[in-house]
């Protein structure tokens, strides 16, 4: 079936049933079959192939099983089958001529394929509707067609359906007078039809590539071309092929002055088409000798052609007849069907439309009874969670109030206890040095070194005192004890160069907690830049508004990555910056700096308990 759509889809031809040859052996094997064939999806295809047998020789009654076959698909849901009955069809009503029934076929044919996705059928409809538009003299309709063809059979790379399409578009722009495109075009179906092994396609390119020839104006090539598709549709059922190469071979000779080689030429068109029942053949056959013996003054033998030209118009018009009652039957079948069809499908679709909206009503009855029924369940599990993150809240604020008390009594301690014994230490050392005279240089030294050590401890006591209950910040405030934690850095960190800016400070609404907790954030953000930035810069920002207060700390170290930033101390910064309500923003990458920030809202910035 496949290779007799590719013959037909390289050229359609004219016949009449009184020169039928009767069936072939291939068609009575399927009437057999079809005798005893069950009305399945097996007839469907018979009656498709019976058809495509017959379409040669009687299109009638080809098109008479196209249209069993499609009835029978439609009955059975067969989609495949009833597109391709369809496209059978649809070559069958161009073969008699009547092109605009096989337009009709073949858009329902494609139609159906879009429906069901069969790219084959897509691509066979856009050939038969491209060829049906180019036989009716309309080129630049039919190119558009053919085009997309091309790019569908392309886009799943299937050349057996391309390999017949680039022939019908060089014939198109053979019709358009440009014979370089035709040219390339034909050439590479061609060139397909050699790689497929397709034998009708590759006849009918040889014809037209012989046209192209003649109308470049190279005689010698196109007389190659000619005789090439002549010798290879030797004992082949393509008497429009030999047709069309003979007469191409007349016209060459004639326009060559050869009067007898060109009668001779048209002869032999006439020969092949009486054998292969080619009636349009024979009509064009039969005009050319008529034309030809009418110059050579022979008007017995032109009277005799027209005689037949005449007698096979009027079985032309004889077999057009029969086919135009086949066309209004197909024609009013297939508009009752798309009635029938769309009659169904509104049915079909008012089921569905009733029983969406049912299941829509009951889908809402559930909704309203589930959200009625889950409401108060929502509401317990709000203020479950409110309670419970209000507990978390009081529980860290506890916490940290109970770590800030204990740093500020060890502090304390430090300073008092510690720090007070060192001092003494210190002093006592002090006075012993003044008043003892020792000779030996040794003992000089070790005395020294004992003082300055200890004196080393007592900053280190007073440093370390000051970390844990820094002064600054319970007597005068955040921004003095935030210059006081930069200007330590001088003797610590003697290499980062630590600047501090302040604006609105100090905050009237911050609580005293809240202070010492965004005060112990950016002591611990510090104390990160020592230990990991390796940075040269540190830029401390603290921005006091009516509403909040902005806290940032920036570097130019060498940055991190997200796996970085779940260390003990960031842990740290973040549960306090949860107590605090604030929203903290960590910003850094490898290579780039290290800026964190820290926005503390004034408004409810600590639990009542924490006040």
């Amino acid at each position: 079936m496949k290779t007799l759509l590719l013959a037909f889809a390289c050229c359609v031809c004219l016949a009449s049933p009184s020169w039928a040859s009767g069936t072939s052996v291939y068609a009575d094997s399927l009437l057999r079959r079809l005798a005893y064939s069950r009305p399945d999806t097996s007839r469907v295809n018979l009656l498709i192939l019976l058809a495509w047998d017959r379409t040669d020789d009687n299109p009638v009654v080809a098109i008479q099983y196209g249209q069993r076959s499609r009835r029978l698909a439609h009955t059975l849901n067969f989609s495949r089958g009833e597109c391709r009955s369809l496209l059978m069809l649809g070559w069958a009503f161009l073969r008699t001529g009547n092109y605009p029934t096989a337009v009709q076929s073949m858009q329902a044919a494609r139609r159906l394929a879009e429906r069901v996705n069969y790219q084959g059928g897509q691509i066979h409809a856009d050939n038969g509707m491209g060829y049906a538009h180019l036989e009716q003299g309309s080129p630049r309709l039919a190119l558009r067609y053919l085009f997309r063809a091309v790019r569908r059979a392309q886009a799943i790379n299937d050349k057996v359906l391309l390999t017949p399409v680039p022939g019908n578009i060089g014939q198109a722009y053979l019709q358009l007078n440009r014979p370089d495109s035709a040219l390339h075009y034909v050439k590479w179906g061609y060139q397909l039809d050699l790689e497929q092994h397709d034998w009708h396609s590759e006849i009918g390119d040889l014809a037209i590539l012989g046209d192209v020839a003649a109308q470049q104006g190279q005689p010698a090539q196109a007389r190659f071309y000619y005789q090439r598709c002549i010798r290879r549709a030797y004992g082949r059922p393509v008497a429009y092929a030999l047709c069309q190469a003979w007469l191409g071979l007349a016209r060459l000779a004639r326009q060559q002055g050869q009067l007898g080689p060109a009668l001779a030429y048209a002869q032999r068109a006439l020969d092949a088409s009486q054998v292969g029942g080619y009636a349009k053949g024979v009509l064009m056959a039969s005009e050319v000798l008529a034309d030809q013996y009418e110059v050579l003054g022979d008007t017995v033998r032109a009277f005799v052609h027209l005689r037949r030209a005449s007698t096979t118009t009027g079985r032309l018009f004889s077999l057009n007849r029969q086919v135009q009652v086949q066309a209004l039957d197909f024609s009013e079948q297939l508009r009752q069907q798309e009635q029938g069809d769309e009659l169904q499908e509104q049915q079909q679709q008012r089921r569905q439309n009733l029983l969406v909206g049912s299941l829509l009503l009951l889908l809402a009855g559930a909704g309203v009874g589930y959200l009625l029924i889950s409401r108060q369940h929502l509401r317990r599990e709000v203020a479950l969670v409110q309670e419970r993150q209000q507990l978390e809240r009081r529980y860290a604020g506890e916490i940290l109030q109970v770590e800030e008390k204990e740093r500020r009594r060890v502090g304390a301690d430090l300073h008092d206890g510690v720090g007070q014994l060192l001092c003494a230490a210190h002093m006592n050392l002090a006075a012993l040095q003044q008043h003892l005279t020792l000779h030996e240089p040794q003992q000089q030294s070790l005395l020294a070194t004992a003082v300055a050590t200890i004196d080393e401890s007592v900053r280190e006591i007073r440093s370390i005192s000051h970390g844990l209950a820094p002064v600054a910040l319970l007597e005068q405030g955040l921004e003095p004890a935030a210059q006081q934690l930069l200007s330590r850095l001088r003797y610590s960190a003697p290499e980062l160069a630590a600047r501090l800016h302040t604006v609105g400070l100090p905050v009237p609404g911050l609580p005293v907690a809240a202070r010492a907790l965004v005060y112990r954030i950016l002591q611990e953000a510090v104390q990160n830049v020592l230990r990991h930035a390796q940075a040269t810069e540190l830029t401390v920002q603290l921005l006091g508004t009516a509403t909040d207060l902005t806290l940032m700390v920036e570097d130019n170290g060498r940055g991190f990555g997200p796996e970085a930033a779940e260390g003990l101390g960031m842990h740290n910064i973040r549960l306090r910056a949860r107590y605090l309500n604030a929203r903290l923003q960590l910003d850094s990458r490898p290579g780039y700096g290290t800026t964190l920030t820290l926005l503390v809202p004034l408004e409810a910035s600590l639990p009542p308990t924490a006040a």
